[in-house]
């Protein structure tokens, strides 16, 4: 009887740490993790990582920090977005005490590439998120400031785009379709 027993509650115990790892497995996509999203640094190409990146039309700074992001130790340590104008708005919900400013372009707003990151989502939650990695190119101003943009926010449509990276005498409208990597 005793015996027995202890069976029942081996087989108990397992079935509870195979359903807490199914289930975290799902949720995060991996049962060691505690963030279910991952991040890969993708080498930048020449032209960009050459060029300086500025503001060919209006568009917005988003700053604070990202909900989402914070667990990842690259993306979540960017406190500061570049949106298309009037498009901060939808960034309420995601930062932590956000702050929206316009921004004009004007020869001061002068960007430097300094790496290309690419996030993905994992786990059960991906099904709300699309499909793919979300490709993000990280930038510094002239004060130090890094800034992040998503690349599919650059303009999808023709005429979208709001930024353009300048090396020596050419100039490219920067779009979704942009060689960014190498």
């Amino acid at each position: 009887m005793i015996k027995s027993y202890k069976t029942q509650t081996i087989k108990i115990l397992l079935i509870s740490i195979t359903i807490f790892i199914g289930l975290r497995s799902c949720y995060f996509g991996s049962p060691f993790r505690s963030c279910i999203y991952t991040e890969k640094e993708i080498p930048l190409s020449d032209f960009i990582a050459n060029s300086k990146i500025m503001l060919i039309r209006s568009a917005e700074t988003v700053r604070g920090i990202d909900m989402e992001y914070q667990c990842l130790n690259e993306m979540g340590k960017i406190t500061n977005k570049i949106v298309p104008a009037n498009e901060g708005k939808y960034f309420r919900y995601q930062i932590i005490n956000p702050q929206i400013d316009s921004i004009q372009p004007s020869s001061i707003f002068e960007m430097t590439p300094i790496k290309l990151i690419s996030v993905t989502k994992h786990g059960i939650t991906t099904m709300d998120s699309g499909s793919g990695p979300i490709v993000h190119l990280i930038m510094k101003n002239n004060t130090g400031e890094v800034f992040e943009v998503a690349l599919v926010s650059l303009g999808i449509n023709k005429g979208d785009e709001f930024l353009k990276a300048v090396n020596d005498s050419n100039e490219i409208l920067l779009n979704p379709d942009t060689k960014f990597s190498k």
